[in-house]
This record gives structure tokens, C-alpha cells and sequence, in this order.
């Protein structure tokens, strides 16, 4: 064990958490600083309607199956469940389908099926052929997904199906996301595999049918709540309402403002969203500053009992001011069960369109569950907004010694990414890269 040493964690959602753990079961003095007045970052609670709902994170990927080790040790393993077996929808000014149930990022991995000719038609359908008959040419992390998908698959197949898939899960759209920020290594064995639906294929065979999220009871920020609890159980300290304005080289070590207190440290991890890293540490990165906006609506709807877009819907076009729709009650059995027939529908919505979100929501929910809602059955209605979490690629998480990158700040999005760079980390030599 390295000899012990005094850190600093800026940042408490699940990247600093996971951090500070690891440092103080090292056996270093640990302190985490955030500046809200709880916890989570984004995965984090909200109350609508008197129920606490995710007021961002709701599920997690399986890939990997390393978020499920980490529920484990946290003593939540019982609590993981599986969403509903519905399908999400798409819906442009023109149509609404089904995503087709066979697929990876909306990339889809088998050919000429119903609901892929119902999203697609027979053209569309076919020009997916293009894909495994043709050859695979220079590819690398670098290129767009978008720019991938259209040659492989057609426009029609990467605007109908990847596009919204990705814009939802990203809040980017398709062109502004690299291979390499999907996952590292990815160009390389679509080139492997001869193909987009090869590699998607093998990419969604990783996990079982049905299985690429999964939830708590609960909610995600149960995990907030347990692994908070662990890290201070290790020797963390957790400091809320402390916000971090500066940081400063000091030697060997750092000077950590907070509130016009210098806080001395031998070294810091930055987990907080990129555009704060920027403002601390001009020289170390910078990212646009991107907002996005969760609207939370808890309705009296007996409509929506039979779940007329199954789990929920992605927008393609000017069909609504929301890029997409959790109808979360029809997502999570847990949830519905103590709702008590209310209905709770979550819509996202980028910056552009994040100030009025709140007075368009119950007509932007409306237009993509495809029913006629009216004010009178909305019984509350909240709205939070988050920075950006789209993945960036980072050259180097530890830029100055001592100064470490985690989570966010190291431009990976999603709780999978940010469990799984803390294990490697805790195999490594760097303390908290």
C-alpha cells in the first residue's frame, strides 16, 4: 500500500463516490466536496406528486456485468429488477413503430423481420444488405457513428432507428458521436467482423435477451444512498453544501478553495462535469457548456393503462420539443406498484428547448403517447436540468500530477463506464485515474 496521504474529491456524484471509496479502503484521508446539499449528481431523487422518482439516471447497463458486482458488495442485490418486456417507440411527424426488438444502439442485428419492415419498409430493409456485402474501409475510433451507419445501413436506417436511439441515450446527435466514445476498440472490430450489424450483433450478444438495463427498487439514487454510506464507513468524510471555486499548485501538492478556505490536499480528483474541470483548470480541457432538461409529469390517466407506447418513446424531427419520453410507470413494475394507478412520465429535452420544457411538457407527452392529455389530469409537475453527460474522449485523465480525472471529468458517460474505470483503477498503479 502506497504510504497515506491527505486527498480531496470534488464532486459527490457516483465517479467521486466511487473514488473516495477506494482511496480511503487504501488507507488515505478522504474528503469529499460537493456542493449541493446532497450527494448523486445526477443520479439523484426528486419529489413529484409525493413520490421520490429519479430526477435523472433511472436504470444502468449490464454490459460488463460490473455495476451488478458493485449492488453486490453494497449489500443491494436483491433490489436489482429488469423493465417491463415492452418495446420502446419512435414517432416522426410522418409515423410511429416499435424499435425492433433486435438491435444494439438501434443498430439492428437481424434483417427482415415484421417490425423492421414496419420501421423501415422493404427499400430500407434491403439496403441493410449493403452491410454484409461490401467491405469495411477506413474506419477508426475517430469516425462519427452517423457518417458509419449511413454508409453501412442507408439514411433511412440510420435516421429512423440509430439516430434517435443514440440522440436519447446521449443527448448528441448521431454525427457528433465518435466510435470510440461508444466504446474503445469499437471501429476495430466493426473492421473484425466485416459490418455494423456484425459487430452490433456480438456487442448485444455480450448480454442476455432483454437485458441490456436494469433498475433498483427503489430508484437509482438506492445506490447513492448505499455506496455514500460505505465510503464513509471506509474513513471518507463527505462534506456537503461545500462548493470548490479554485484550485491551486502548492509545491508538490494543491490548495482546494472552498468559501475563502484554502483546503490543503496531496492530491485531487475532479468529478464534476467537464465545464466545471474547465473553469478549475483552464489549461486541462474544456467542453461546451450543454444543458439538458428532465420534466416530470405524475398523471391521472387511465388512458395510458395499456401502455399505448409501450416503455416510452424517442422523438425524430419537430414532432414534439422533447428529444424523448420515459413513461416509467409502464418501465418499472416497482414504481407502478406504488402509484396507486397514477401515471408517471418523464421528457427530456436539450438546452434550446429546456426554458419552456415545463409549459410544453403535457403537450409534448401527449403528441408522442399518441392520447389527447388535458391539464386537469396533471397532479404535479417538476422540472430539474443537468449538464451534458455525452462521452468525450479525454487524452489523459491525470494531465498534472496529482490532479486525476473521474467519471464526467473524464469524459465517460453512464454508470457502466464510470464502475468500470474505477475496478480497472482499482487494479492499476494510479490511485484514482
Amino acid at each position: 500500500m502506497a504510504e497515506p496521504q491527505r486527498w480531496i474529491v470534488v464532486g459527490g456524484g457516483v465517479g467521486g463516490l466511487l473514488a473516495a471509496r477506494r482511496l480511503a479502503s487504501a488507507g488515505h484521508d478522504v474528503t469529499v466536496m460537493e456542493a449541493d446539499d446532497h450527494p448523486g449528481g445526477r443520479i439523484s431523487r426528486v419529489t413529484v406528486d409525493g413520490l421520490a422518482l429519479d430526477a435523472g439516471a433511472e436504470s444502468f447497463a449490464t454490459r460488463g456485468g460490473h455495476v451488478a458486482a458493485l449492488l453486490a458488495e453494497l449489500g443491494l442485490a436483491e433490489s436489482i429488477v429488469f423493465p417491463e418486456r415492452r418495446p420502446a417507440w419512435v414517432v416522426t411527424s410522418e409515423a410511429a413503430y416499435p424499435l425492433p426488438a433486435t438491435g444494439w444502439l438501434g443498430v439492428p442485428t437481424t434483417v427482415f423481420t415484421l417490425e423492421l419492415r414496419r420501421a423501415l419498409g422493404w427499400r430500407g430493409t434491403a439496403r441493410l444488405l449493403g452491410d454484409r456485402l461490401t467491405r469495411v474501409r477506413d474506419v477508426d475510433d475517430s469516425t462519427s457513428l452517423g457518417e458509419l451507419a449511413r454508409d453501412r445501413l442507408g439514411a433511412r436506417a440510420t435516421e429512423r432507428l440509430v439516430a434517435p436511439v443514440v440522440q436519447g441515450i446521449y443527448s448528441r446527435p448521431v454525427d457528433d458521436i465518435a466510435l470510440g466514445d461508444v466504446a474503445p476498440g469499437l471501429a476495430a472490430e466493426v473492421i473484425r467482423k466485416g459490418g455494423l450489424v456484425r459487430a452490433a450483433a456480438a456487442r448485444r450478444a455480450a448480454s442476455p435477451a432483454g437485458s441490456a438495463v436494469q433498475g433498483l427498487v427503489g430508484g437509482m439514487a438506492t445506490l447513492i444512498d448505499a455506496l455514500a454510506a460505505d465510503a464513509c464507513s471506509r474513513g471518507a468524510e463527505i462534506s456537503l453544501e461545500t462548493p470548490v471555486g479554485a484550485l491551486e499548485k502548492a509545491g508538490s501538492g494543491w490548495k482546494v478553495w472552498s468559501g475563502g478556505t484554502a483546503h490543503r490536499a496531496d492530491g485531487v480528483v475532479l468529478a464534476v462535469p467537464r465545464p466545471v474541470v474547465s473553469a478549475l483548470v483552464p489549461h486541462v480541457a474544456w467542453a461546451e457548456d450543454r444543458q439538458v432538461a428532465i420534466v416530470t409529469l405524475v398523471l391521472d390517466a387511465p388512458e395510458l393503462d395499456s401502455a399505448p407506447r409501450g416503455t416510452g418513446v424517442l422523438a425524430v424531427g419537430n414532432v414534439s420539443g422533447a428529444k424523448a419520453l420515459t413513461h416509467s410507470t409502464a418501465k418499472w413494475r416497482w414504481l407502478a406498484d406504488r402509484t396507486g394507478g397514477r401515471h408517471v412520465v418523464r421528457l427530456s429535452y436539450g438546452i434550446d428547448n429546456a426554458r419552456d420544457a415545463r409549459a410544453h411538457a403535457l403537450s409534448d407527452a401527449s403528441a408522442l403517447l399518441g392520447v389527447a392529455l388535458k391539464e386537469a389530469q396533471v397532479r404535479d409537475i417538476e422540472r430539474v436540468q443537468w449538464a451534458d453527460s455525452a462521452p468525450a474522449a479525454v487524452e489523459d485523465r491525470e494531465p498534472v500530477p496529482g490532479l486525476h480525472l473521474v467519471g464526467s471529468a473524464a469524459g465517460l458517460s453512464g454508470i457502466a463506464a464510470i464502475v468500470a474505470a474505477d475496478k480497472a483503477s482499482a487494479m492499476g498503479d494510479a490511485p484514482a485515474r
